[in-house]
């Protein structure tokens, strides 16, 4: 198989249809049929099934029609990468955020992308920070975000932001001023956390551990709108940065508490793969990245954060 074959196959899948593909790519009918029937011949599979109102892609079909865009962005990212080199920015670029980065971060990228770098297709796929680390090592995204942790060989990392993480309690529960709290006292207090897979979770076990604290974790949860639906019924208290929950705190549905004298934060790291070349579009990029953050911080809509 090639790439031009390629190319038709996922078009007919695009369409449904050979003579419509045929039409758009200016190839004859029967020299497109010719190349679906070469595919199969290789592949050793039907890929295409045939009526009355033109073709459905078998499962084998649908697989191969999915890989083969993915090959071709690839393709097309890599020639115009190496193609502009003197030229704008132009590529595929699949970014990883965690949930809460993605949150205040993922539309203010790709709209900001698209005003300065409109040749680049931005790809952003969220998961905790520990799946983040993962796709990279893998290969699946080129570029992660994730709060500091464990250490790989195989990872770069460069620091972004400083993130204070704020003790949230429901504004019945709670002082409507925000009066500051210990480190000691925020981590006796009976808490709704993520599972111990996620970052946060981690961290907060690690200062824990530095406080001399015992964790009472009452309910363990995921997802961070059933966490405060939880929280503002008075069922628990939680940790989280202020930026998850800045909305809530103005409505004055949550209070958010400084926890001071010794702080609980936590490190925001750009990764980018150490056993693989990193892209020219990867480079320029992770910079374009890091100022709109800086950006965020500075003018006040990512609170909570320190440069």
């Amino acid at each position: 198989m090639d790439l031009r074959q390629l190319r038709s196959f996922v078009r007919i899948v695009d369409l449904r249809s050979i003579t419509a593909a045929a039409e758009q790519l200016r190839i004859a009918q029967p020299a497109l049929s010719r190349q679906v029937k070469a595919l199969e011949a290789e592949l050793g599979v039907v890929l295409l099934r045939r009526h009355g109102r033109g073709v459905v892609p078998t499962d084998e079909g649908l697989r191969l029609a999915r890989r083969s865009a993915l090959i071709l962005e690839d393709v097309d990212g890599l020639a115009g990468e190496i193609g502009g080199a003197g030229q704008g920015l132009s590529g595929v670029l699949t970014l990883g955020l965690p949930p809460t980065v993605a949150e205040v971060l993922a539309t203010h990228l790709v709209l900001r992308t698209m005003e300065e770098h409109p040749q680049v297709r931005l790809r952003i796929v969220s998961g905790f920070s520990g799946h983040v680390r993962d796709w990279l090592i893998r290969g699946k995204i080129d570029l992660g975000v994730a709060y500091e942790g464990q250490r790989s060989d195989a990872i770069r990392t460069r620091p972004v932001i400083l993130e204070r993480l704020f003790l949230i309690q429901s504004a019945a529960t709670g002082p409507a001023d925000g009066t500051p709290v210990t480190a000691g006292e925020a981590l006796g207090l009976p808490l709704i956390l993520p599972n111990p897979e996620h970052g946060l979770r981690g961290r907060i076990e690690t200062i824990a551990q530095r406080e001399g604290a015992t964790l009472d974790v009452v309910l363990e949860i995921d997802i961070l709108p059933t966490m405060l639906a939880f929280v503002k019924r008075g069922l628990g208290h939680t940790i989280l940065p202020l930026v998850s929950v800045i909305d809530h705190v103005r409505a004055g549905r949550l209070v958010a508490r400084p926890i001071v004298h010794r702080d609980i934060d936590r490190t925001l790291v750009l990764m980018s793969p150490l056993d693989r070349p990193v892209s020219r579009l990867s480079t320029a990029f992770s910079d374009f990245l890091i100022a709109e953050v800086h950006r965020l911080s500075t003018s006040g809509e990512w609170p909570g954060t320190t440069l």
